[in-house]
């Protein structure tokens, strides 16, 4: 429903003292109110390497929210999880600070509208519009241990270079409010912070007049923390620290904090200028907001939530960021003929279990004009993800698509297997029985709601349940002949058994994320060749949970090289870089930054880069761009840096700029791209930001790994 005029009237005379409009908030990662399109989760949409569409997206969420009332979208999370343990791996773009930067600078645009550059600023948003308050700020992706909460010991260099770096450019991009995280940075509360959050924030990137707001009761926790005496003492920790507003959540009163401004205020531990510092924050975000002259919603505009093109926005943001990991070369479609053959369609994230309502497998529509209200099963949340509210929302299966597809030329036969909450075997049978006969065999397994979450953080990246068995079995039971797809709709990287045995096993994997409630029209399309799939990952895949923050990572500092046991000698990737190894394994990632396998081949010349004298866009980098293949195809150009001698040991690599092409079979591009100042600049000795003078080598190719071409430039 929307916020009506008579749900912000009785707010306005009944609640405050002063009559001061309410902001409503909501969180809006992927979608918001109910009834809204429901995108893809971010990890997906990071896949995409596509900053137009991470605008798109946000514009459009903006746009149904703020059409029902929103003022305030707790979004965009531009934590970068680099440990995959961590539960909440999924609300995130990427683990590399460039990209997230990139989208977290797309996505603030989206939200707000465009706004002047160089930080907070007291323009009015347009009913269109929504403030963007982006979570949570800083370092949460790096808990220790990937437990949600966890402390950060990172030192200052990687804190600035790689976890502040989509934080300040979220604040230059005119990002208006930001959410606090859970944790300690270097043992102090970031609740209780003002170095991060007056200084660094609100000082040096500019954030100003831009309002903090804390995650759930986080001020009462400062308690908890044993950093402030009880709750008063709390409160003007939180205060003092730059945090604006305190989240309440939960009727528990002991837990909310800032009703003890009063007594902080007489035992002196406040000012009543920090309390009006505070509040001025606050009022500038309703100011901004047009609540003070606009507060009400036109409740008689027809609605468009869920509309036409916001759908189709969603499938092809879908398509954009599912990922291809394995096939046989040159073989495409995976599923090549649909003509009087028998697909098995396996897995807990595959379908419905017919004791559950799903939608007519006919027409993978609702029989009706206006769906009934739905009970959704797993499958169906588990493609949607976290932080989406369902209402009466179509949101087909893989089994359901295809089954109403394919329904005049193939037998589809689809069977649960197993569960994700145990490793129960009782509907192993019947998912074995389907497979034995099949000409196809589609897995669909991975995470659910409970495995991948906030507070579902896992000490193992092995699929969870009955999966792993489920697939081992479904490779003994099927024929020699039948081809094996595996379609991972998960919230993390996934690891497949000792040495990834069960990857092996599979002729065609696609990592589908939680790809929203056109995700399995994408799917489907994907498997049929009807729809092309052009994500590349967006984060590396550790080979086991013991290599997490290991090194994999190609922003992370050069690794010395060993010779191996088996004196095979040391690995070492085209561009130079030396990998240590474990004992009975390699240090290597499983899928590195960038992975993904494009439907045709490409051929790169002529890369050039040139320094240009301006400050804001010091680099201007070139390559030429071939499809030597045999189909139109879709190709992720990524430009590399490695830095000159410096007095530090630098990273092996970092990522300056990307870009994503489509080009027909046989057609050429010029991929030029200017180099932003920030994606190029790194932090010395005094933490200021600044590019180090002398020769860098800039390197292209369509991975972290992957070295196609190189130059030098002086800068």
């Amino acid at each position: 429903l929307a916020y009506t005029k008579v749900h912000r009237t009785s707010v306005l005379c009944c609640s405050s003292r002063l009559h001061l409009p309410l902001a409503f908030t909501q969180e809006s990662l992927h979608s918001s109110v109910k009834g809204e399109t429901i995108f893809p989760v971010p990890v997906l949409q990071g896949c995409s390497w596509n900053v137009t569409l991470i605008n798109e997206i946000a514009s459009t969420i903006a746009l149904e929210a703020s059409s029902v009332g929103v003022d305030v979208g707790f979004t965009p999370v531009i934590n970068m999880f680099t440990d995959a343990r961590f539960g909440r791996h999924s609300e995130g773009f990427s683990e590399n600070p460039t990209l997230s930067a990139a989208y977290a600078a797309a996505a603030v645009i989206g939200y707000q509208g465009e706004q002047p550059p160089g930080g907070v600023n007291l323009t009015y948003l347009d009913d269109e519009h929504i403030i963007s308050l982006a979570k949570h700020y800083a370092a949460y992706g790096d808990a220790a241990g990937g437990l949600n909460a966890g402390p950060s010991h990172l030192d200052l260099q990687t804190l600035f270079d790689i976890y502040l770096k989509p934080w300040h450019v979220f604040a230059q991009s005119g990002g208006r409010a930001i959410m606090a995280s859970h944790q300690t940075i270097q043992h102090i509360p970031c609740h209780a912070n003002p170095w991060l959050v007056n200084d660094i924030l609100r000082d040096r990137y500019q954030f100003g007049m831009g309002s903090v707001i804390s995650d759930c009761n986080d001020i009462g926790v400062l308690a908890d923390y044993r950093v402030a005496a009880n709750a008063s003492h709390a409160a003007a920790k939180g205060l003092q620290g730059g945090v604006d507003i305190d989240l309440m959540c939960g009727s528990d009163a002991s837990k909310h904090s800032y009703d003890k401004l009063a007594q902080a205020l007489s035992e002196g531990l406040v000012t009543e200028k920090d309390i009006d510092t505070a509040a001025s924050h606050v009022l500038a975000s309703k100011f901004m907001s047009r609540l003070f002259d606009e507060p009400y919603v036109n409740e008689s505009a027809p609605s468009i939530l869920n509309a036409d093109k916001h759908r189709q926005l969603a499938y092809e943001a879908a398509l954009q960021g599912i990922t291809v990991v394995k096939r046989p070369a040159n073989i495409w479609p995976p599923i090549a003929s649909t003509n009087n053959v028998q697909i098995a369609i396996v897995g807990p994230n595959a379908g419905c279990t017919p004791k559950k309502p799903e939608l007519d497998p006919e027409t993978g529509h609702s029989s009706s004009a206006k769906p009934p209200k739905a009970v959704y099963c797993d499958a169906q949340r588990n493609m949607i993800g976290p932080y989406a509210q369902l209402a009466d929302i179509e949101v087909p299966t893989v089994a359901n698509y295809l089954t109403g597809k394919l329904n005049q030329t193939a037998k589809v036969v689809f069977a649960q297997g197993c569960e994700i909450s145990d490793a129960s075997t009782d509907q192993l049978p019947a998912a074995l029985e389907a497979v034995a006969k099949a000409d196809y065999v589609v897995l669909v397994v991975g995470d659910s709601l409970s495995s991948c979450s906030e507070w579902g953080d896992r000490d193992t990246l092995d699929l969870p349940g009955g999966q792993m068995a489920l697939v081992a079995a479904v490779k003994n039971a099927s024929q020699s002949s039948a081809r094996l797809i595996m379609i991972l709709t998960n919230g993390r990287p996934t690891t497949f058994g000792p040495n990834n045995e069960l990857l092996d096993m599979m002729d065609f994997v696609l990592v589908a994320w939680r790809a929203g409630q056109m995700g399995a029209v994408a799917i489907g399309d994907a498997l049929l060749g009807i729809g092309e799939p052009t994500g590349r990952l967006g984060q590396s895949w550790p080979r086991n949970v013991g290599q997490v923050n290991g090194g994999s990572n190609p922003w992370l500092q050069q690794i010395r090289g060993k010779w191996l046991a088996n004196g095979k000698g040391p690995v070492v990737d085209p561009d130079g870089r030396r990998y240590d190894s474990y004992v009975g394994s390699e240090a290597t990632p499983l899928f590195p930054l960038g992975y993904g396998l494009a439907l045709s081949q490409f051929k790169y010349s002529n890369v050039i880069a040139k320094a240009t004298g301006i400050k804001e866009k010091p680099l201007i980098v070139n390559v030429d761009v071939t499809n030597i293949g045999d189909r139109d195809a879709t190709e992720v150009v990524q430009f590399y840096i490695q830095d000159p001698v410096l007095p530090w040991v630098p990273y092996w690599k970092r990522l300056i700029t990307f870009d994503k092409v489509f080009l027909k079979k046989g057609e050429m591009k010029s991929v030029t791209k200017q180099v932003n100042y920030v994606d190029l600049a790194l932090h010395n000795a005094d933490m200021e930001l600044a590019i180090m003078p002398g020769e860098y080598t800039v390197r292209v190719g369509n991975s972290s790994r992957t070295d196609v071409l190189s130059t030098t430039v002086l800068l």
